[in-house]
């Protein structure tokens, strides 16, 4: 799957307010996760959208689809001492490709019942990850919309905006490769009382990860679907593209997931 993350930093207290959990102070004195350090009193928040064409439902004629995330690292889920820090998903979002509207609604049911709440969603670009604008082929934008009320029919229906990306590749990037390895493949907490691995691994010949540099927007409720505590538009933040092997484990205890991690993952 090809996924461009982003990290926006966002008010520490308004995070907080997302999450059940305690936040953890991430390391931003490790120069090889924070290479420039991070703004005082915020937290990083992580926005995700990508294609997964390797999905394993071709018995539902789901060969390809399209995904979105909102997530917030860092959270201390088992609250024992530790600090493990693990991922809580304030949005997910799954939609079709090529105008199919509908075609995520299968899968968002199947992940909500298994414990993610996931959303169903268009995508711009729908057979893509991101897409070049029109003036500047070195440029790329991508774009997620909830589907509260959808209208395939005629269109559009009510589909308020969660977020897009305008990005570049970067040319002094704000972090590493591997602050992002080190972010997204924190545990899960579902909301089911289980957690979940769902680790990427970018060592195939074809992971091409590129560091990129853009803007973030996140649309709250006056204009859009997501929170109003993370709404705002982020310029010159820290993104990250690359195709990369998702492998999810099954739910499971989460004092189980913070032991089982792969510590290869996050390098």
């Amino acid at each position: 799957m090809l996924v461009t993350w982003f990290i926006v930093p966002i008010d520490k207290a308004k995070v907080q307010q997302l999450v059940q959990f305690p936040l953890i102070t991430p390391p931003f004195s490790d120069k090889t996760l924070f290479p420039t350090g991070f703004p005082p009193n915020t937290h990083p928040v992580v926005v995700a959208t990508g294609y997964m064409n390797d999905i394993r439902m071709g018995d539902l004629q789901i060969e390809a689809l399209t995904g979105g995330s909102v997530l917030v690292p860092y959270t201390d889920r088992l609250r024992d001492g530790r600090k493990i820090p693990f991922n809580t998903a304030v949005r997910n979002y799954i939609g079709g490709v090529n105008g199919n509207v509908l075609g995520g609604v299968v899968p968002s049911i199947v992940g909500t019942l298994g414990g993610s709440t996931i959303f169903t969603a268009t995508f711009a670009p729908d057979n893509d990850a991101y897409a070049p604008i029109a003036s500047n082929p070195n440029e790329f934008s991508a774009e997620v919309k909830q589907v509260i009320i959808p209208n395939p029919i005629s269109g559009p229906g009510v589909v308020p905006e969660a977020f897009d990306f305008d990005f570049i590749t970067a040319k002094t990037p704000l972090y590493t490769a591997r602050t992002f390895h080190a972010l997204i493949n924190q545990p899960i907490i579902l909301t089911n009382g289980l957690c979940q691995r769902n680790p990427y691994y970018f060592n195939e010949t074809f992971a091409a990860p590129s560091l990129r540099s853009g803007n973030v927007t996140l649309f709250g409720p006056t204009a859009g679907a997501l929170p109003s505590q993370l709404a705002g538009r982020y310029v010159k933040q820290g993104g990250y593209s690359a195709s990369g092997e998702m492998v999810g484990y099954n739910a499971e205890l989460c004092s189980q997931s913070a032991m089982r991690q792969d510590p290869q993952a996050f390098q």
